[in-house]
């Protein structure tokens, strides 16, 4: 049996995820300056037709500092904007982003890759969430942007601890079993959730 630094075993063919550690960014908090400071280029939406590949982590990784195989870097957030009629609408939207998002030459494996799509599946149910709360507010009271701020505060909570409880009851991706049962319950709720209100 061979071990690499990231706990990779391999034996007669079947590839076995030791203790290899997995991170997710958040980035967004509400509307934030994040998106203005990356190119378009470097960054997209969730979509259910485009599965994220090796290409979409083109970040530096952090060196070897720690066990970390992969890091995605994905965030939620909301921008408002006048209509010409005088409205406002409010915009909730998902975003990865390619440069900051890393994984380790040696750890490009399937099962990590299926791991970090998961982040990036839950980035989309919560954006999902976010957009239901959102749709039933007024868009022309006074403190709009307060009552977003709430709503996405009360959603961002739920979101890291789903993160956490995710990156945990995996053991970060490394409990296939649980992995695939997190896969299956995250795609079952994807296809609940309404993509658009």
């Amino acid at each position: 049996m061979r071990r690499s630094k990231y706990g990779v075993r391999k034996k007669s063919r079947h590839l076995f995820i030791g203790s290899m550690v997995c991170l997710f960014c958040f980035q967004a908090k509400g509307k934030t300056n994040v998106t203005s400071e990356v190119r378009a280029s470097d960054r997209f939406s969730w979509s259910e037709h485009r599965k994220l590949s090796w290409e979409d982590f083109k970040g530096p990784s952090d060196g070897g500092s720690h066990e970390s195989a992969a890091a995605t870097c994905c965030s939620i957030g909301f921008k408002i904007d006048n209509t010409g009629t005088g409205d406002r609408k409010v915009t909730v939207y998902n975003t990865f982003y390619i440069d900051r998002s890393w994984v380790k030459e040696d750890a490009r494996i399937g099962s990590i890759l299926a791991h970090e799509q998961g982040h990036f599946d839950l980035c989309e149910l919560y954006t999902r969430k976010l957009r239901e709360r959102t749709a039933a507010i007024d868009v022309n009271a006074k403190d709009l942007k307060q009552q977003l701020m709430d709503i996405y505060a009360a959603v961002n909570d739920e979101y890291e601890a789903r993160q956490q409880a995710y990156e945990y009851e995996t053991t970060h991706g490394t409990d296939l079993p649980a992995q695939n049962r997190w896969e299956r319950m995250i795609q079952r709720e994807l296809t609940e959730a309404p993509q658009s209100i």
